[in-house]
């Protein structure tokens, strides 16, 4: 009998709060995401990658989501990550893709988790610590020039891994560095790159199971390289900015709190740290407890926007660390404890993801990784 679902129930039964503020997270949406992959690029086993609290959306509850999926396994950053996810019951195969410290990697024995070998330095300590099986992921250096086994040390990988037999090679990577580009010529190479260097490993290796280069961006290539593997990392939640990406994604987080106090103030009066905001009418003023602590990036200061009950409504004076605050004149029925959406999934609203993004100049990835692991995370 299978009692982990239980305990998560009640594991999260003992936890419950009313918080102030409110990650919810789609699990229609996820799923929708991950489905939308598989079906374009059927001839790849998805991967989906949970690193940095599961790009913000929360690593357990992401994993849970997806324990039960067809997936090849899942990816995080480290062992740390790793840990976390076995404390909670996931049982899927996990993949450490960032580095580990040799003695790390050596020393763990949590169960069907592999590690990434990430440069010759680190394979060469391992080849010579490694006193029970260990598998492997060689990462490869095509280009990028970040991570990965250079091309003229492949041959060196090669001997070290025979070399010793706790060591098992179940995976080859790279990682494309401009794989949103729509000239695909700095792709091509890194890729031609891989076709030379995995050719090689399986001449070694004949039977590794697992070969993947190609990120969310990078998948429309995969029908043309060796690799039965795509790492879903940012199209798992609702975005892709690859050229010609065809897939109808949806968002799957937003972020809500509610109006804590609301004050009235006259034409000429200022708002909020150095006085950047000056009513220029009557104008009535709510206090959020949100700030930049919380994920609200400072650069929306007198510059985006929030939901009030639905309706847009434009921040006012400069984010604090912990708590923002709202012009709602023109949402006159706004009052203590209305809701406020920070975030929303809409990709139309302009405090979306993306539109928050565009606002200040920088990627989903940034917006979505900046929200705190704190925060309560609740499915929706």
């Amino acid at each position: 009998m299978n009692l982990r679902p239980f305990a998560r129930r009640i594991r999260r039964a003992l936890s419950r709060r009313d918080p102030l503020i409110t990650v919810s997270i789609s699990k229609e949406a996820i799923l929708h995401n991950l489905r939308a992959y598989q079906k374009a690029y059927p001839a790849q086993k998805v991967a989906p990658v949970l690193k940095s609290n599961a790009y913000g959306h929360g690593l357990v509850l992401v994993a849970e989501l997806l324990d039960t999926e067809d997936i090849a396994f899942l990816m995080v950053d480290s062992l740390y990550e790793a840990r976390k996810l076995r404390r909670a019951g996931i049982r899927s195969p996990i993949v450490v893709m960032g580095y580990a410290r040799p003695e790390e990697i050596a020393g763990s024995t949590l169960r069907a988790v592999a590690f990434a070998a990430v440069d010759i330095e680190q394979l060469r300590e391992l080849s010579g610590l490694a006193r029970r099986p260990i598998s492997l992921h060689l990462k490869l250096d095509t280009g990028m020039h970040r991570q990965g086994i250079l091309p003229e040390d492949l041959e060196e990988a090669v001997s070290l891994i025979a070399a010793n037999p706790n060591l098992t090679l179940a995976g080859v990577a790279t990682h494309l560095g401009d794989a949103d580009n729509p000239d695909a010529a700095f792709s091509e190479t890194q890729l031609s790159a891989w076709d030379s260097c995995v050719s090689r490993l399986e001449a070694s290796f004949p039977d590794i199971p697992y070969i993947h280069a190609a990120a969310t961006k990078g998948a429309r290539f995969s029908a043309a390289h060796p690799m039965n593997v795509l790492r879903l990392g940012i199209g798992l939640y609702g975005f892709d900015t690859s050229p010609g990406n065809g897939e109808a994604l949806r968002p799957a987080l937003s972020l809500h709190s509610s109006i804590v106090s609301v004050r009235d103030i006259p034409p000429g009066d200022s708002v909020g740290y150095n006085a950047t905001y000056t009513a220029s009418r009557p104008s009535r003023i709510a206090t959020v407890p949100v700030g930049y602590y919380e994920g609200l990036d400072r650069g929306l200061s007198n510059r985006g926007s929030v939901l009030v009950d639905g309706t847009a409504c434009p921040l006012a004076g400069r984010i604090s660390m912990n708590m923002c605050s709202v012009d709602i004149t023109d949402a006159p029925e706004a009052a203590r404890g209305s809701t406020v959406t920070l975030i929303s999934d809409n990709p139309e609203d302009p405090n979306s993801v993306s539109g928050i993004a565009r606002r200040i100049d920088t990627t989903p990835y940034v917006i979505l990784a900046h929200i705190p692991e704190h925060l309560c995370r609740t499915l929706s």
